[in-house]
């Protein structure tokens, strides 16, 4: 500090200067303690001759030669403490202003007195860095205040943490950006060493808190720093007298929760909140309410953008984000208005990106299976999906839509929406496996008149049991659905009259042509019975059933780009014509055809007997088998692979096309273009599209699906379980009907006889 300097800041203060200084006496350097500090009046005539005090600052003393180095100045009046800076601005030094921090001293702790005690070392380094300087040049403060304050920075720091990676390390002299940030690190420290703060101030320019219980020595006090520019820790006592750990830490509030487990919600939405309650009792050792931790989960998926509500709001701009970034793609979005509101409410929402199009047309067969599943969000509603079959038998979604129910109305609204991509002349060609629900089949029948039906025979099955049990009957059932010729079926068919005639009237009074094997056309090339695509790709995406409307359409559209990438790049690794599921099956039929006698015919056709009575004529010219399955199908049976065998032909030529790997790699050459962040989507004004209305219903939501009556459960256990009483396997005693015999009434009742 210069002599004008110096000047400029003690003028027109008629009060008493104190220093901290150190002296070089005789070459070594002497702390000044405070018994040898001294102490001048500023209009005082000074001892001391201050216009002595140039950028030397020598001064002579009668027994040696002493050097002072100024290290800080502080004003001292009673119980008033003045901490004066100067702050220069400008290149030459102009336009400095007098900055003086006051504090009342009674009773309270000032943030001056901390920065003397607890950054003392640092102050001592700034200045050091200031007036220690070896060029000799002057130079502009302010460059010197900047390259000072990274030093200092630098040493002081952020909050840090120990080699674990866990325990966070409070110290004195620490820098934080703002007092928010102070906040939240010492809301952590709380937790993690286990006592709840009680709050003397928190306020912006400080913060003093001590361990909430009494007694305790463990107190923190921050405030700005020297330049206000950081929130700086100037005293803590890290000692704690309690002895004690809060199980019940009210520092542990919704909010950190959710942040700390942000994590686990975002990747489990549906996450119980008992697990998060087990995690902060095993790390933390706190316990938690149950309603905190509904509130936590509850902010955590708002922070993940799981809001419902508004979800809904964003959809037009989610529409035109696909339509731009996957051209030729249709998103459809169907509003109503209501009276209650001024805005339109969401009624309807179809996508289906111009990929899924083309690859379905360029390499899968004409078989789609449509079928609905429920959401699970407050909003409730149905997702109805289309889905089709790839060469190597793997599912390929085509469209989603989401509706309010499943209802006549919206599986039309769907199917229209679907003939305008895939249908033609009514549909003909098309064949669709659907669950046989009344609103689809009506819908069907009135947009693709010309398509072909079939119903999932899982569902039949379902209503057929509930008529009709015993093992019996379901062997013979299901014998009659996969016959693949009309022989085999109508004797499956009069089993089943045999068996119980009740069975067989109620069957055959659904046609044949919806649900039996042989009735299948040839074209399909595809043998499937019942739909249990479309009920694995449902529970592909059942994660994301419960997020809110966007970012469910989001999840699965990234969830479907990525599939398709798969596959793609893993026909390039394939060796040979045939994909491997259909290598498998090949694999498969030739080891069938062991025990089978080949007599050749004329030119390319065949007879293969199984046995003295079963005899299949093979005709590998117009690759066809009496058996039928090699015609549904497109993949040789058995008795056609044993003919191609005898023959020593290749068998790659008798698989249809649509089995083949170019089939395959022509379905997923069309990839999903790629969305941007939310924020980069087109903007869309005066469209604020609100959810639809809820309809509460009596009683606790339904989740779970609701299982047939009897399906087993997910876990079994009543094979393991045995009863007491009966000492039979199956149940336990509370469900006992049966009364336990024990051997001593059984001697009694002997003794009768």
């Amino acid at each position: 500090m210069s002599r004008s300097e110096f000047h400029r800041c003690s003028k027109d203060l008629n009060r008493v200067v104190h220093y901290d200084v150190e002296a070089v006496v005789d070459g070594k350097v002497t702390e000044i303690t405070p018994e040898n500090q001294f102490s001048v009046n500023l209009n005082a005539d000074p001892e001391i001759n201050w216009n002595e005090l140039d950028d030397v600052e020598e001064i002579n003393n009668e027994n040696n030669m002493t050097q002072f180095s100024i290290r800080s100045g502080y004003l001292l009046e009673d119980d008033m403490t003045v901490h004066f800076s100067s702050e220069n601005s400008g290149k030459n030094g102009k336009g400095s202003t007098d900055t003086i921090y006051t504090s009342k001293s009674d009773g309270e702790e000032s943030d001056e007195e901390n920065a003397r005690s607890d950054g003392e070392e640092s102050d001592y380094v700034l200045d050091d860095y200031q007036s220690g300087d070896e060029t000799g040049d002057e130079f502009d403060s302010s460059d010197e205040e900047i390259a000072a304050c990274v030093r200092y920075d630098t040493n002081s720091g952020g909050f840090e943490f120990t080699q674990d990676g866990d325990n966070l390390v409070l110290r004195p002299g620490q820098l934080f950006v703002d007092v928010y940030e102070f906040r939240k690190v010492l809301r952590v420290y709380a937790i993690r060493n286990g006592f709840r703060l009680y709050r003397l101030k928190n306020e912006k320019a400080r913060v003093t808190a001590r361990c909430a219980k009494s007694g305790c020595t463990w107190r923190i006090h921050a405030s700005p720093n020297w330049n206000s520019n950081s929130f700086q820790i100037k005293t803590l006592c890290d000692v704690h007298t309690c002895g004690g750990i809060d199980d019940d830490n009210g520092e542990a509030t919704s909010t950190w929760i959710a942040a700390t487990y942000l994590h686990i919600f975002k990747s489990t939405p549906e996450v119980s909140v008992k697990l998060i309650a087990a995690e902060l009792l095993k790390k933390y050792g706190i316990e938690r309410s149950v309603h905190r931790l509904y509130r936590a989960k509850q902010k955590a998926l708002e922070l993940l953008g799981q809001d419902h509500k508004k979800s809904y709001s964003k959809l037009s701009r989610y529409q035109q984000a696909l339509i731009k970034y996957n051209p030729g793609s249709t998103v459809a979005i169907e509003r109503e208005l209501n009276g209650d509101t001024a805005h339109p409410v969401f009624k309807r929402f179809f996508m289906m990106l111009d990929a899924s199009r083309r690859g379905f047309f360029e390499g899968c067969r004409q078989f789609v299976g449509v079928d609905g599943c429920h959401l699970k969000g407050p909003y409730k509603g149905v997702l109805l999906t289309v889905v089709g079959i790839d060469a190597n038998y793997g599912i390929y979604p085509l469209a989603l839509c989401v509706v309010e129910s499943e209802n006549t109305y919206s599986w039309e609204f769907f199917m229209e929406k679907l003939y305008d991509q895939i249908g033609c002349n009514g549909g003909e060609g098309l064949c669709f496996m659907s669950d046989r629900q009344k609103g689809v089949i009506n819908a069907i029948d009135r947009v693709f008149p010309n398509a072909i039906k079939r119903y999932c025979c899982r569902h039949i099955y379902a209503n057929f049991k509930q008529k009709f049990l015993g093992t019996l009957l379901k062997k013979v059932f299901w014998k009659a659905c996969r016959s693949p010729n009309y022989s085999e079926f109508s004797e499956s068919i009069e089993e089943l009259k045999k068996i119980s005639d009740a069975a067989h009237r109620w069957l055959m009074n659904i046609p044949t042509v919806y649900w039996a094997k042989h009735t299948f056309p040839n074209h399909t090339k595809c043998n499937h019975v019942t739909n249990n695509m479309t009920e694995s790709f449902n529970n592909w995406i059942n994660s994301f059933r419960g997020m809110p409307i966007v970012r469910m359409l989001e999840e699965i559209r990234r969830k479907i780009m990525k599939l398709i990438h798969k596959r793609n790049e893993d026909a390039k690794k394939w060796n040979g014509h045939l994909p491997p599921l259909v290598r498998r099956k090949i694999v498969e039929a030739r080891a069938a055809t062991r025990g089978l006698t080949v007599i050749f015919g004329h030119e390319n056709t065949f007879e293969v007997m199984e046995d003295l009575c079963k005899v299949f004529v093979v005709d590998l010219g117009k690759k066809t088998c009496n058996c039928r399955e090699w015609q549904i199908s497109g993949l040789p049976c058995k008795h056609s692979v044993c003919s191609i065998d005898a023959k020593r032909l290749n068998i790659e030529d008798y698989i249809h096309n649509y089995l083949k790997c170019p089939a395959f790699i022509n379905t997923y050459k069309y990839q999903y273009f790629p969305l941007p962040d939310e924020k980069m989507w087109p903007l869309v004004l005066h469209d604020n599209l609100q959810p639809p209305i809820i309809i509460k219903s009596v009683g606790r939501p339904q989740i779970k699906r609701r299982k047939e009556a009897d399906e087993p459960a997910t876990f079994k256990r009543s094979s393991s379980v045995k009863c007491s009483k009966c000492e039979h396997w199956g149940h336990n005693k509370r469900t006992c009907k049966r009364t336990k015999v024990s051997s001593k009434q059984v001697n009694y009742h002997l003794s009768f006889i």
